[in-house]
């Protein structure tokens, strides 16, 4: 055993002969002298260095060069640093080093803190920094500078070849003063290998914290990446990259792999990145975020993920193919990104199912309904964002296999819709409805101080039971309207405003409402029409079973809409064999009804077992039905005889019984009567004379 404590003797006197030999190395090397040298090369780039300390060495675990209290600043205003660091440590290559000559190869940056902000304006401080860079290039291009170093010491020359950067408790601080924004990253960790441009691939790891006033939890960033520097440092690859991001049980992960590159340094940056982003679950991104989101269905919300080929410059980007995930159901499409004069987005998306219903909140307690419809004072109108909806440009092209909506649902969903600086024009809308199809085009003008909105369209041979018990589920009881059987509607609307009550009040629409075979119920409108023959003809309403509903055949109806009130111009339809007109008024802010309906009867029974007219005169002449009531309390007594105006119609009958039985007689008395008080209202009176 004494060989080897021998060995070790022999190795530890070496060790500390080397040791001396570096530190009296060292000794006679005053690296201070660097320190304009460093001045100014950061000077030639547009960047005030300024070093509050000497520059040391550090012997142990390597040696490097040790700076203190640096800061960096635009060279214009150089008591704004950017960049504070208690410390710097620059390793140096030993064999350069032993020829009196430096080259850095390891920076470690111990405790940085980078301050970013942007003012009211929305400059930010950084753009100081590269305005004075590119200033400091034009100058350099008209006389480049000359350093001048003393003879006796033009071999200790300052080199770069930088094989690993450190920073340990790192932190980063962005306020947006435009915005009334701020975010921290803290905690920073950076261990990069190989950042020689032009060499071998390297490894690199990071670790941050992030918090701000857009999150109410910290999220927690780790990255791995392999990457590489191009010659010129005009090329970034990434061989892949990893992004992990995680709060509480929040968590997503984004895979990178392609190349930044650009030919020469005034040409632009090129990019061809394939993209993987997942995130899982997302429903704990909400609490992250602070968005309070609940929904119908608590299974949703679970994944997100995104699938594209990236492929384009800082001014044009394509995303193809472009694959989107949103629970189960896949989006495949394309998509591009412009960043000109005016921002703009094309996107083409084709999906499968979608159940719109399970993302929508939750339909409110019946307690807090009826509160709803209880008088109260009304709210403030929305004004309506204009200014937001301009300055960017769109083309999209979406569809679907299927939509469920407020339990409506829509197959085959297409929209197109192009966006040009605040014009919104509304190319294409088509679905399959119940049976029927659906096709609308219009536009939205935001241009201007209010909006005018235009829109047309139709839906034929729609199944409009099935789209009311969609629309309003809880009215399909026994007292309730409901309403059956294929219907076309065509519409045309223009409303304008600047905010939302403003386009409710402004609102004015012409619709057509048409229908081979229409039920409606509870109400029995030939019932209706019996009633007013047996009150005409003062005789028994027939003993049958009336059902709850009425069979319109051939139904058109024409519709004027002016704000909260549609008006029935016309009304045409039959009814077995009773010809029906009419006109009315809805009132969709009271949800009242109020409809002035004829019935005329086309031969002498209103239908094979209906009630049977005797008198001729009441056939092919409208007899007045009134319909009145709210949707909420419609029922079968609805619809009652309009005494009002059948009192006029039994007058009439009576002078027409009375001249038939008289003949000319009653005219003629009706003449002499006429006569005679005519004269009596002319004739003077005494009285009167005598005061006169």
């Amino acid at each position: 055993m004494a060989w080897i404590k021998r060995t070790f003797i022999a190795l530890l006197v070496i060790f500390l002969l080397l040791a001396g030999a570096v530190a009296w190395l060292l000794a006679g090397l005053d690296v201070n002298q660097y320190k304009p040298q460093l001045e100014q090369l950061a000077a030639k780039q547009g960047i005030a260095l300024k070093l509050d300390g000497d520059i040391g060495w550090q012997l142990w675990p390597n040696i490097a060069l040790e700076l203190q209290g640096v800061q960096l600043a635009p060279l214009p205003q150089p008591e704004q640093p950017l960049v504070r660091a208690d410390r710097i440590a620059v390793g140096v290559a030993l064999m350069p080093l032993l020829k009196k000559r430096i080259e850095a190869q390891e920076i470690l940056l111990m405790a940085p803190q980078i301050d970013l902000s942007v003012d009211e304006q929305g400059r930010g401080n950084w753009e100081l920094l590269t305005d004075a860079m590119e200033a400091q290039k034009k100058v350099e291009a008209e006389q480049p500078p000359k350093l001048e170093v003393p003879a006796d010491k033009a071999g200790q020359d300052l080199g770069l070849a930088l094989e690993k950067l450190r920073i340990e408790d790192g932190r980063l601080n962005y306020r947006d003063a435009s915005n009334d924004t701020e975010y921290t990253v803290e905690q920073l960790r950076v261990a990069a290998d190989n950042l020689v441009p032009g060499g071998e691939p390297g490894q690199v790891e990071a670790s941050a914290r992030i918090s701000g006033s857009a999150l109410k939890q910290p999220v927690q960033l780790a990255l791995n990446s392999t990457l590489a520097l191009d010659e010129g440092l005009n090329g970034l690859r990434l061989q892949p990259l990893q992004l992990e991001l995680s709060s509480g049980e929040a968590a997503a992960n984004i895979h990178l792999r392609g190349h930044v590159r650009r030919s020469a340094a005034e040409q632009p940056w090129q990019i061809q990145m394939n993209v993987n982003a997942d995130v899982e679950p997302l429903r704990p991104w909400l609490a992250v975020t602070g968005t309070e989101l609940v929904t119908q269905s608590g299974d949703v919300l679970q994944k997100l993920s995104l699938e594209t080929s990236v492929e384009g410059t800082d001014k044009k980007l394509d995303l193809t193919p472009l694959q989107l995930q949103l629970d189960d159901t896949v989006f495949a499409g394309s998509a591009q990104l412009r960043n000109a004069e005016m921002p703009g987005l094309d996107l083409t998306l084709r999906g499968g199912a979608l159940v719109l219903d399970d993302y929508l909140p939750p339909p409110a307690p019946e307690a807090e309904q009826t509160a709803a419809e209880a008088p109260a004072t009304p709210a403030e109108p929305a004004p309506l964002p204009l200014t937001a909806m301009r300055g960017f440009n769109a083309n999209l092209d979406l569809s679907l296999e299927q939509v469920k909506a407020v339990d409506l649902q829509v197959d085959r969903p297409q929209l197109q819709l192009t966006v040009d600086n605040g014009l919104y024009q509304l190319q294409k809308l088509t679905a399959d409805l119940y049976g029927g199809e659906l096709s609308s085009n219009g536009q939205f003008n935001a241009r201007g101080q209010s909006a005018v909105a235009e829109l047309s369209g139709g839906l034929a041979n729609v199944e409009i039971s099935k789209v009311q018990q969609a629309l309003f589920p809880g009215d399909n009881q026994g007292n309730k309207v409901q309403l059956s059987g294929k219907t076309s509607i065509n519409w045309t609307a223009q409303t304008r405003g600047a905010d939302t009550l403003q386009l409710q009040e402004n609102l004015r629409a012409a619709v057509q409402l048409s229908s081979d075979q229409l039920a409606l119920a509870p109400f029995n409108l030939e019932k209706g029409m019996c009633q007013l023959v047996s009150y005409a003809e003062k005789t028994a309403l027939p003993e049958r079973d009336w059902p709850a509903s009425t069979r319109l055949q051939d139904l058109r109806a024409n519709i004027a809409v002016e704000g909260n009130k549609a008006t029935i111009q016309e009304i045409l339809a039959g009814i077995e064999n009773i010809a029906m007109t009419g006109d009315g008024e809805i009132d969709l802010e009271k949800q009242e009804f109020d409809f002035a309906l004829g019935l005329a009867l086309v031969g002498s029974r209103t239908s094979a077992d209906g009630c049977t007219v005797k008198n001729d005169r009441w056939r092919n002449r409208p007899l007045p039905l009134r319909c009145k009531d709210s949707f909420a309390d419609a029922g079968a007594g609805s619809c009652k005889p309009d005494s009002r105006r059948l009192d006029d119609l039994l007058r009439d009958e009576l002078k027409h019984k009375a001249e038939k039985k008289y003949g000319g007689k009653v005219k003629e008395k009706v003449d002499e009567l006429k006569d005679k008080f005519t004269g009596l209202f002319k004739r003077d009176c005494p009285g009167e004379r005598g005061a006169l």
